[in-house]
């Protein structure tokens, strides 16, 4: 099955089991901000395992040593998202989705690259530059652990 077929599936059971008139609702009812969308996690979607790189996750190393007997299967091919994100995409489009909350498979981008974080790009709380005065202070790196450096 698709990616946006299961996603659709699992909404429309949600919406019976939660409402059992669920099938008569439109987005009407909903409020005219609600966003509608659909959510994936890479390691159940991605698929191409071994390619480009990508190294084994704890998730690769649970499930190809037998899981416990829990799953079957494994998330080598998935739903192969990792080549069908267009379509998948379109498909999202073609429902009327606005959203889409997806993850990152690490385990895919650390190999490539030397990742860093970045802590603050312009959106430092108010609330530190007003108690601190911002990164000007060495304090709002401790916070109210330290009274003074």
């Amino acid at each position: 099955m698709d990616l946006i077929l299961n996603v659709f599936v699992v909404v429309e059971l949600v919406l019976l089991i939660v409402h059992p008139t669920a099938h008569a609702l439109s987005r009407d009812e909903f409020p005219p901000d609600f966003v509608f969308g659909a959510s994936a996690s890479a390691y159940q979607v991605e698929g191409a395992a071994n390619e480009d790189g990508r190294k084994p996750s704890i998730w690769d190393t649970f499930s190809q040593s037998g899981n416990g007997g829990m799953y079957s299967g494994d998330g080598n091919v998935a739903c192969d998202q990792y080549h069908k994100y267009k379509e998948d995409v379109q498909l999202m489009g073609n429902m009327g989705l606005e959203a889409h909350r997806f993850s990152i498979s690490w385990s895919r981008i650390i190999p490539g690259i030397e990742a860093h974080v970045t802590l603050n790009h312009l959106d430092l709380p108010q609330a530190l530059e007003d108690e601190y005065g911002g990164w000007v202070s060495r304090r709002v790196v401790y916070g109210s652990r330290t009274s003074s450096l």
